[in-house]
């Protein structure tokens, strides 16, 4: 994928807003467009959302029903089509694929682990640690999957960058994952992310007690494109996208808190330069 073409994914959302604004100018609810073409009553909800593909024939409905003009029904099956492609494969569990995908669309990355690195920000040796661990990663895809989230980090290197912010737990700090050269060299790794100018990490002190993100991990994606926000939670065998507000303002305003709760940017690159020192 390019700048220029964002993936069949973030076509879904494009195609979901889209929709939305044609039906919400025929001034018909979700429901009553549902009812109006035969559908269960969740199927227009998740098409707008980007969760459901949807065929010609569907698209050739909805924009019946909702009186488009024939320049916007053009530009919604050219649309349905695109987002319609298959995502290229993963080096990653099935139920994370989709989300790898949108990571890489994203322009804006928001970050909270309590007590690991983020596999996007891991180095390969850090990550195949983990993944050694794992009871649902067959040992014979450790070593893919480790090498796919070193590679997936060095977009923040690039060019045209996302903008990241990253907050972490201090044990995902001091927590010993690997020898010391591994783990040395993972806390280097996120120094130098932490001197780009498009990062920000910052640590939760253990001493700060009970915090909005206690218990929890998460990830915001800002698709710019879509003109979308997704809240992405990930267990150990399943995952959950929320694009609704409700849900991405609830995150948000976690992670809002977060930051305040956390030291500074600056005392956290100290913190991880006194943990490297400690570890040579």
């Amino acid at each position: 994928m390019t700048s220029n073409d964002p993936g069949p994914l973030v076509q879904r959302l494009v195609l979901g807003a889209e929709l939305r604004e044609l039906r919400e100018n025929a001034d018909l609810s979700a429901d009553e467009a549902a009812a109006a073409l035969g559908w269960y009553r969740n199927k227009v909800s998740k098409i707008e959302t980007g969760e459901s593909k949807l065929s010609d024939k569907d698209v050739q409905a909805m924009v019946a029903l909702y009186g488009a003009k024939e320049k916007s029904v053009d530009r919604v099956l050219e649309m349905a089509k695109d987002a319609r492609r298959k995502i290229p494969p993963a080096r990653v569990p099935d139920w994370a694929k989709k989300y790898v995908h949108l990571e890489a669309c994203a322009s804006e990355i928001k970050l909270f682990y309590g007590d690991t690195i983020p596999g996007v920000l891991q180095t390969a040796d850090y990550a195949r640690e983990l993944l050694s661990a794992s009871v649902v990663v067959p040992s014979v895809d450790v070593d893919a999957m480790a090498e796919s989230r070193e590679q997936r980090s060095a977009r923040f290197f690039g060019s045209n960058p996302p903008l990241l912010w990253v907050v972490l737990g201090e044990e995902a700090i001091r927590r010993r994952v690997g020898d010391r050269d591994v783990h040395r060299a993972q806390l280097e790794r996120l120094r130098s992310l932490a001197e780009l100018d498009n990062v920000t990490i910052q640590v939760v002190p253990l001493e700060s007690g009970a915090h909005a993100g206690l218990g929890i991990a998460f990830t915001l994606l800002h698709l710019e494109h879509a003109n979308s926000d997704i809240a992405y939670i990930e267990s150990l065998t399943s995952s959950d996208y929320l694009s609704r507000p409700q849900h991405t303002r609830a995150y948000s305003l976690v992670f809002d808190r977060l930051r305040v709760a956390a030291i500074s940017d600056r005392d956290t690159l100290s913190l991880i330069n006194r943990e490297i020192a400690a570890l040579s």
